[in-house]
């Protein structure tokens, strides 16, 4: 299983290591792009009951990013502090939930520095990533949540919200992405307290929001939810 494994981030990753000798802005846009795929697809195995498959793919996918940034020695620093962080834990469910949380601090710091880049990008458009639950239309939910994400007052089209339980071992994580509106909704949300994480997609109208937002350790969204329908909106500042 684990062989397969590699096989797998090996590929997502492929275009980061076709990218090594190129612009190092390039390069970590790429990383943080495939390393938003294989979150994805270690949050579909965890929630889908495989919790150490989940955890072998975050594994292995940071261990190949952080070997992709000999040219970022603080990010792979911060990689393996968290990956250390993980062996110490004592159940796998919470090895897992220390490197989905280290995904997405490694993908902030790799944004970061994208942003504040003196060159422009020349990296080909990137295939918009379906959502993971499709999204029914404002008037017809009546199970889950629905809102709006708005940074100073805008919508913000193209974010990423997460809603990952809190309290809960193992924690379960629900995202979606806004409409052009900045319309979300998770019509499959169960009822629970959950901490709400958003940051901004490849397709994002707004290119950074405040770093407290992404993460779970960080997010002042925490919330009751009855799961009925309800509307959440996050208006961002």
């Amino acid at each position: 299983m684990r062989s397969c494994h590699t096989l797998l981030l090996l590929c997502l990753l492929a275009p980061s290591i076709a990218l090594a000798q190129e612009n190092k802005s390039s390069l970590d846009k790429q990383i943080s792009e495939a390393l938003r795929d294989v979150h994805d697809r270690g949050a579909d195995l965890y929630n889908g009951g495989e919790i150490a498959g989940g955890y072998r793919i975050y594994q292995g996918g940071l261990v190949v990013a952080k070997g992709l940034l000999g040219h970022r020695p603080e990010v792979q620093k911060l990689i393996s502090t968290g990956l250390a962080k993980a062996d110490r834990e004592e159940t796998v469910a919470r090895k897992a939930f220390v490197l989905h949380e280290l995904i997405e601090q490694v993908r902030v710091e790799l944004r970061i520095t994208v942003e504040k880049g003196p060159e422009k990008l020349a990296v080909p458009p990137r295939e918009v990533k379906p959502e993971l639950k499709p999204m029914a239309s404002v008037g017809e939910i009546t199970t889950g949540v629905l809102g709006r994400v708005l940074w100073q007052g805008m919508p913000v089209g193209g974010a990423e919200v997460l809603y990952v339980s809190h309290g809960r071992l193992p924690p379960k994580v629900y995202e979606t992405t806004t409409g052009t509106q900045g319309v979300y909704v998770i019509a499959d949300l169960e009822p629970g307290k959950y901490i709400v994480i958003i940051f901004p997609g490849p397709m994002s109208t707004v290119k950074k929001l405040p770093e407290r937002y992404a993460t779970t350790t960080n997010s002042p969204l925490v919330f009751d939810v009855k799961a009925k329908g309800e509307k959440l909106d996050f208006l961002l500042q």
